[in-house]
């Protein structure tokens, strides 16, 4: 009786602590989570978006972050750093995971939010369509349908009908959002409702006047004017937000007067836009173009570009491809209508000089943006590892505590009703739900890892292609069908080449000389080079001709076989690449005690001046050309740790000649 009284108590004891200790860890998880959302936010406030990312990626690993919340901060500081491939990959990454409870509903809408707008700004609205019309149907079921980011979305799927023309559908979803928006107004008469508000009536309107619909702008600029009156009314109304808003409703109005042919009347309202204190900002000069680009006041044009260098500063841009075409073509076409032949002049000289730097700042930004997103995913993949170590640790403990009452509770039973074969029955039945339930556990990590070795997230284009082959509406034909599979394979084998090729990169900034320990023959090693361009399908298009000297038939060289090999590939690699029709030829030679192998093609050349240029990383002379512009840069690495060293022969005219020189010894 008294080992009974016992157990019961020990049995007591147990369970008392474990509930408490299951208490106090989610007491302290929320601790955790309430801190990891303090510095999140203080991070945001101070638009520390480095410091915003290592939150992400830290909290998110200690689930401190839930996944949705970390990859919706984690895009958002990505997009304001100006990397949007990356950002958008991420966000693409948040609307596909499960949503679990009420905040990842939040971060979802948010997050599909962002990332329609992204794919709406470059200009992709099947993409955008694609990513709206789920989003806005999963916010219709859990009653999230009444929220400015349900109405942003239907604002961009307006939009996207727009552009498709379909401008009754696109009147119904403008008009659905406005609704939304003034609904969300009436509920709370607050200041973030009408900025809301208002970015989505002035992205409707300027939609309007990129589509030339002026009358349709034009009736939007009410609304527009509507919703100012209203902000007025608020108790502390922002006075320069709206003297902001005001300058820009006379000036959409006066683009979409002067657009419908009210000259008179759109002067009018561009004289009101002066009034206010934004017209007078760089900002402001920069909003006021389009409309004086539509009355064709070319000398206001030009004077307002003169605020150009200023606005690039100040938002720290640069002269991308997509900047010089958005603002120094658009100044240079006005200061020559404007007369202002000096100015254009400069402008042109502008452009030239830009140019070039923006074009390879673009590769070079391309490359460094793959490179972040395959790290990206090679750290998820680790986390998801953590995470699974650390569910399986909290299950096996879970698991243990529930043996242990259970055994706590089955001798209880043995000593109170003394029933020594029911015992051992009860026994055997927990050896067996044990087994069963370690069996449980190895299926279930070996299925986790078996889908984290799987599973691989797909870049832009191939995730494009992909949703092409798999769309249920869409139709192909065989012949469509197989170029997009080889497509899909041949973007596969870029990007893990150029991974490859990137990792070969970071070892050729290195010093070092390489081991020379090899003793091979000099045509082997151009034998086997050969061979190994040749074997490539998609990049050997032209025959190689091999030619040796017959003093360097049985010539030997002490040096690292497999550098040597790999230097003539990838000089052959590239004459391949840029020889169309013609011939390329590997020679051998010998010259004192130095073994020369000379490539040459019949392609498009080197220009003298480019002879160093082109062993500089990501240099490709022709930028509608394949490659990543890195291959001459690893050949030239290679040969210099050997010992040796390439030039290109500029005496050349045919092609390009490339001179490999190695010691021999």
């Amino acid at each position: 009786m008294r080992k009974a009284i016992i157990l019961s108590i020990l049995i007591l004891f147990s369970t008392v602590c474990f509930l408490t200790s299951c208490r106090e860890h989610q007491r302290r998880k929320q601790i955790k989570i309430e801190h990891a959302d303090s510095l999140v936010n203080d991070a945001y406030k101070k638009h520390d978006y480095n410091q915003l990312l290592l939150l992400t990626e830290d909290l998110n690993g200690d689930d401190e972050l839930s996944e949705m919340k970390a990859l919706y901060w984690r895009g958002y500081a990505y997009s304001r750093q100006r990397k949007t491939r990356i950002a958008e990959n991420v966000w693409q990454k948040a609307v596909s995971l499960e949503i679990h409870n009420d905040e990842d509903m939040k971060y979802y809408c948010m997050s599909a939010n962002r990332l329609a707008s992204v794919l709406l700004l470059r200009g992709e609205y099947e993409a955008t369509m694609k990513v709206a019309l789920p989003a806005m149907e999963k916010m219709k079921e859990t009653a999230n349908d009444l929220s400015p980011d349900y109405a942003y979305l239907k604002l961009a799927v307006g939009c996207c009908q727009l552009k498709m023309d379909a401008l009754h559908d696109a009147e119904h979803s403008f008009n659905e959002a406005y609704h939304i928006y003034q609904e969300l107004i009436n509920e709370e008469n607050s200041t973030p409702h009408f900025t809301s508000a208002t970015v989505g009536v002035i992205t409707i309107t300027d939609n309007y006047l990129l589509q030339h619909r002026y009358q349709e702008a034009y009736q939007w600029t009410a609304r527009l004017e509507e919703l100012l009156q209203q902000y007025r009314q608020l108790p502390n109304p922002d006075s320069v937000y709206l003297d902001k808003q005001t300058a820009r409703l006379h000036l959409y109005r006066a683009s979409s007067l002067e657009g419908l042919g009210q000259e008179k009347e759109a002067q009018q309202a561009y004289e009101e836009a002066m009034k206010t204190a934004y017209a007078q900002t760089g900002d402001g000069k920069s909003e006021a173009i389009n409309y004086l680009t539509l009355a064709k006041r070319w000398k206001d044009v030009a004077r307002n570009y003169e605020v150009l260098d200023a606005q690039m500063s100040k938002y720290n841009m640069h002269y991308s491809l997509e900047n010089i075409q958005r603002y120094l073509l658009p100044k240079y076409r006005a200061n020559i209508n404007a007369n202002r032949q000096d100015t254009a002049f400069v402008v042109g000289r502008l452009i030239c000089n830009s140019l070039d730097s923006a074009i390879i700042s673009s590769q070079h930004d391309e490359a460094v943006e793959m490179a972040t997103i395959y790290n990206t995913q090679q750290k998820e993949t680790e986390i998801a590892q953590q995470r699974a170590s650390i569910s399986r640790q909290r299950f096996l403990v879970s698991v243990f505590a529930l043996v242990m009452v259970i055994i706590c509770f089955l001798l209880f039973v043995y000593q109170r009703h003394q029933a020594a074969k029911r015992l051992e029955i009860a026994y055997h039945k927990l050896e067996d739900a044990n087994e069963r339930i370690k069996e449980s556990s190895r299926m279930k990590t070996s299925f986790i890892q078996q889908i984290s070795h799987e599973i691989r997230t797909p870049l832009n284009i191939l995730s494009g292609f992909t949703q092409v082959i798999t769309s249920p509406d869409m139709e192909l034909d065989e012949a469509t069908r197989q170029d997009i599979n080889q497509k899909i394979l041949e973007n596969t084998n870029r990007i893990t080449e150029l991974v490859n090729k990137m990792l070969e990169l970071s070892d050729a900034s290195s010093k070092t000389v390489i081991e020379r320990s090899d003793d091979v023959l000099a045509v082997q090693i151009a034998a086997e080079a050969v061979g190994e361009t040749m074997e490539n399908e998609n990049t050997c298009k032209i025959p190689i001709d091999l030619q040796i000297d017959k003093d360097v038939e049985n010539v030997m060289m002490h040096t690292n076989e497999h550098a040597a090999k790999r230097i003539i590939t990838l000089l052959l690699d590239n004459a391949e690449r840029y020889t169309k029709e013609g011939s390329i030829c590997l020679r051998l030679s010998q010259l004192d005690n130095t073994i020369l192998f000379i490539v040459e093609d019949t392609g498009i050349g080197i220009p003298p001046g480019q002879s160093e240029h082109i062993f500089e990383e990501f240099v490709q002379l022709d930028e509608y050309a394949e490659g990543t512009g890195i291959g001459l840069t690893v050949a030239r690495s290679l040969s210099r740790r050997l010992g040796g060293d390439i030039r290109l022969d500029t005496s050349y005219s045919k092609g390009a000649r490339f001179i490999v020189s190695l010691p021999s010894a």
